[in-house]
């Protein structure tokens, strides 16, 4: 069976902000020479890279029980709001101020080329023909209406009705590779870097070993080439709230950070479960290696399932009240922890894989 959390939680927890003071430079996982590909792909931070700004925040060699992060957030006046990527089941239709419309089973099963691994498609509300992707973030509060199936509701919700954040900018940057402080023939590139709108930054929340306190964190360096962030302690955060019941057996888990999964996109699933659908966004190549070990001999390429993908799950049994209760107990514990094979396997304490629990209809 997969775990979806330690069962106790023990220690102590806090949430540490971290403040870009200039752009962040962070690739995706693919190889870039200068001689043979002249652009490189600028991502958010990994889960591994915001694992090991905590750990240095905290000025500590020894690993965190866990870190859950990163993810974006907006400072008001007292506190952060964190902010969540638009889940993939919502769509909304061209033009301006369009409806958004949420994804639902058709009634029909499906046959595909992956057999038994989806049942159903999803599909827009009769009469939707023309849809895209609706991209950027939602904050918590919005969040935990989607996870509670009350958005954007039957009708479809106006674009203008729905406050969704574009914090990110890509800012290309044009380079030359040195050799002994020469330049190097044929090695001119091209990189993005990310910038953060003015008053956001990322969040993380961290599982402190014993006796861990987190003081006053110098600046930590965050992505590559030498770029830092303010460190803080940020109170009164939580995860958006999981629905109290869970009807029918039916579960919703929406993907908050990149998972790693054994089988690629297909998600982990619980004794007595079902994959039903999914709508899972692009594989984002993300590579891996050890801070300890040589960075060469242990790099690996994986892919990873995309932050605010979905996948809808169904509880199975004779008994609707057994299958609610099954459905209830699973996702409350998996809701706001990184789904994973193992509590100790390194990638999920890293942070991959960290999921929201709702319902779907």
């Amino acid at each position: 069976m997969t775990a979806p959390a330690d069962e106790t939680e023990q220690g102590a927890q806090v949430w540490l902000s971290f403040t870009p003071r200039d752009t962040v430079f962070v690739r995706d996982g693919r190889s870039f020479d200068a001689a043979a590909d002249n652009a490189g792909r600028a991502v958010l931070p990994w889960p591994s890279t915001i694992a090991g700004a905590c750990r240095a925040a905290l000025g500590r060699d020894e690993d965190l029980r866990w870190v859950r992060g990163p993810i974006l957030a907006r400072r008001g006046r007292d506190r952060w709001t964190p902010y969540f990527p638009v889940p993939a089941d919502l769509v909304r239709e061209p033009g301006r101020d369009a409806p958004v419309h949420r994804l639902t089973c058709g009634g029909h099963r499906i046959d595909t080329d992956l057999g038994d691994q989806v049942e159903a498609w999803l599909e827009p509300p009769p009469g939707v023909h023309k849809i895209k992707p609706l991209t950027g973030w939602l904050d918590a509060s919005t969040m935990t209406r989607y996870l509670a199936g009350d958005l954007p509701g039957q009708d479809g919700l106006s674009t203008g009705d729905l406050d969704v954040a574009d914090p990110v900018a890509s800012e290309p940057r044009i380079g030359l590779a040195r050799q002994d402080r020469k330049a190097r023939t044929g090695y001119f590139y091209q990189a993005a870097h990310l910038r953060l709108a003015d008053r956001w930054g990322f969040v993380a929340c961290c599982g402190l070993p014993d006796g861990w306190t987190v003081g006053d964190p110098d600046p930590v360096p965050l992505g590559g080439r030498s770029r830092l962030a303010d460190v803080a302690e940020a109170d009164g955060l939580a995860w958006p709230d999981a629905p109290e019941r869970f009807p029918g057996g039916r579960v919703l888990v929406y993907v908050a950070t990149p998972a790693l999964w054994p089988d690629g996109w297909r998600i982990p699933l619980p004794d007595g479960a079902e994959l039903v659908a999914a709508a899972v966004g692009d594989a984002m190549p993300v590579a891996t290696t050890s801070p300890r070990r040589s960075w060469k001999e242990h790099r690996r390429l994986r892919w990873a399932v995309p932050a605010g993908s979905v996948y809808l799950l169904r509880f199975t049994g004779s008994d609707e009240a057994a299958r609610e209760e099954a459905a209830g107990r699973w996702a409350v514990g998996a809701h706001g922890r990184a789904l994973g094979p193992a509590m100790e396997d390194i990638l999920r304490t890293a942070g991959f894989g960290v999921v929201l629990t709702g319902v779907w209809t």
